[in-house]
């Protein structure tokens, strides 16, 4: 039995809010190579703030929903970066797929510094990111994001 269909068993709706956040989170530790010990589950979401290679982060997420739009909330302005998780099926193939998020290829993924969004926004849709910061990065991107980010 693996992972995700005691997943799928235990809680079928991992699309729930707080499980959603733990998922992204999940995600990017995996494509992080970071062990799971040094990330905490979230206490909090759909924002929570981690340390990863010396940066305070905020960590969103959100879902594609095609009834209305995702918004992400902004985590707190004395960190130095936000990272962005929305589920997307429709990363697969264009097509509106079931979302799993314990699917890498669903997610896609913004790593904003906190200087280049709005200091008075309190949110953001997934539309001004990808017009601010293009389509997004795929989890097998996040590696060289954040080396980019922690060394211009």
């Amino acid at each position: 039995m693996t992972r995700s269909a005691f997943l799928s068993w235990f809680h079928p709706d991992l699309l729930e809010d707080r499980l959603l956040h733990g998922c992204a989170l999940w995600q990017v530790i995996t494509a992080l190579g970071l062990p799971s010990e040094a990330t905490p589950a979230p206490t909090s979401w759909p924002v929570s703030e981690v340390s990863w290679f010396g940066l305070g982060l905020a960590v969103g997420s959100a879902k594609a929903d095609q009834q209305r739009p995702a918004v992400f909330r902004l985590g707190s302005r004395s960190l130095q970066a936000q990272l962005f998780c929305l589920l997307d099926p429709s990363q697969l193939s264009g097509d509106a797929a079931d979302p799993d998020p314990l699917d890498p290829d669903q997610w896609c993924f913004w790593l904003v510094p906190f200087h280049q969004l709005h200091p008075e926004r309190q949110t953001i849709g997934v539309a001004p990111l990808i017009r601010a910061h293009g389509a997004g990065l795929r989890c097998d991107q996040l590696p060289s994001a954040f080396r980019a980010l922690v060394s211009p």
